[in-house]
């Protein structure tokens, strides 16, 4: 499919410039022509699998929870995306909602219309709309799906609203030190004799003095590093080990196995509750949990299952998650309330997390605060030692 960027006249003579995906220039010509616009010029553009963009989870949000309320209040689907479209909250969310639109009045179901997307929508969205269509719940599927997305938008939310206050700590504390270093200390330093200096002091002014004069290759080796770091990250088995040690840290590592928990938790709890079969919940549960390692691990929770074991069992042989996952899931498998069980365990890790948020903030604030008030007072020191010694010097 391509784009095309059209310049058209409306019914009241309003000249409208707009971006519309079609196959071709005829294709086009009808979509102007279903609007009620009279074609004056139009340009080719890149093909729309090549221009969509992810949306982001406000947009899937809303997605979701209008769609869902239309399709249920009996309004039919077409119309829906029409009048979802007309309301998106962006000029991107538009333009998606907008191709979605064109392809469902061409014929196609919404789970194919929003694959045609490429990368805007989440895979779990996709295929729970796709068994939504099937059995008939499209309604509910995406009332579950809004649901999913406001719980996982809330607890990204929280964690970066965790991180923000250590993080402008973080920044101003370099920044004070810098300037301590760089600019206040040479400049008293300047005024002593180097044999006076103290042993600390000199310290702090060969650091000083290898800051002033290599700043521009520091700051190109750091901007370097992170790019390779980029670059080696998108290499599987260096992905791989690299999402590995984030649930072997000490203190955030318990805290990121109770988040990819409830992740686990929600996601199969919705597609349990739509009827998505054993092997496909899984299976797609593992392409949404955010971590390779873990997507690693559920090809052996998988093979486990089809071999019949039961899925607590293999999840918790896999050693990465929380153990009350799998005691969870092993009470639905008994008693068989799966779907039940699943969404009280999310929420539970929900809550988990959340707790564990905030205790780690407050650990790490007095830990900052000490390291950084240890790096300043020796800095001060070594600027107030000079004085002493030139006192010393002129009462002897």
């Amino acid at each position: 499919m391509k784009s095309y960027q059209v310049v058209a006249i409306d019914k009241t003579g309003k000249t409208i410039q707009d971006i519309i995906a079609a196959e071709d220039d005829k294709d086009l010509s009808q979509i102007v022509k279903s609007r009620d616009l009279y074609l004056l010029e139009f340009k080719e553009g890149l093909s729309t699998s090549d221009s969509i963009t992810k949306l982001r989870m406000k947009s899937i949000v809303v997605f979701c929870r209008q769609l869902g309320t239309m399709v249920a209040s009996g309004i039919p689907i077409v119309q829906a995306l029409d009048m979802l479209q007309a309301k998106a909250d962006s000029t991107k969310a538009r333009k998606i909602f907008r191709n979605i639109y064109e392809e469902v009045q061409k014929g196609n179901s919404l789970s194919k219309a929003m694959q045609l997307q490429k990368g805007a929508f989440p895979e779990l969205l996709t295929n729970m709309v796709m068994a939504g269509e099937m059995g008939g719940t499209l309604d509910q599927s995406l009332g579950r799906m809004s649901v999913h997305y406001e719980k996982e938008q809330k607890l990204n939310n929280k964690v970066r609203t965790a991180s923000i206050y250590p993080a402008i700590l973080g920044i101003v504390s370099i920044a004070v030190i810098l300037m301590l270093v760089t600019f206040v200390l040479p400049t008293i330093t300047g005024m002593f004799p180097v044999e006076n200096i103290p042993w600390t002091t000199q310290i702090i002014l060969g650091f000083s003095n290898f800051l002033t004069s290599n700043w521009i290759a520091i700051i190109g080796t750091i901007l370097v590093m992170i790019v390779l770091t980029r670059i080696a990250l998108t290499i599987r088995d260096i992905r791989i080990q690299f999402d590995k040690l984030k649930l072997l840290l000490p203190v955030i590592g318990p805290l990121n196995q109770t988040i990819y928990s409830a992740r686990v938790a929600r996601t199969m709890a919705s597609l349990y509750s739509s009827g998505v079969q054993t092997l496909d919940m899984l299976e797609t549960t593992s392409r949404v949990i955010n971590n390779t390692y873990l997507e690693d691990q559920f090809i052996d929770v998988i093979t486990d299952v089809t071999k019949g074991e039961f899925i607590s069992k293999a999840i918790e042989s896999t050693g990465s998650f929380d153990p009350m996952l799998s005691s969870m899931i092993y009470i639905g498998e008994e008693s068989g309330s799966l779907g039940e069980i699943l969404n009280s365990t999310a929420d539970y890790f929900d809550n988990e997390a959340d707790s564990a948020l905030q205790r780690l903030i407050a650990m790490m604030e007095p830990i900052m605060l000490i390291v950084i008030g240890i790096i300043i007072g020796f800095i001060v020191i070594s600027i107030i030692q000079p004085i002493f010694t030139m006192y010393e010097s002129i009462g002897a």
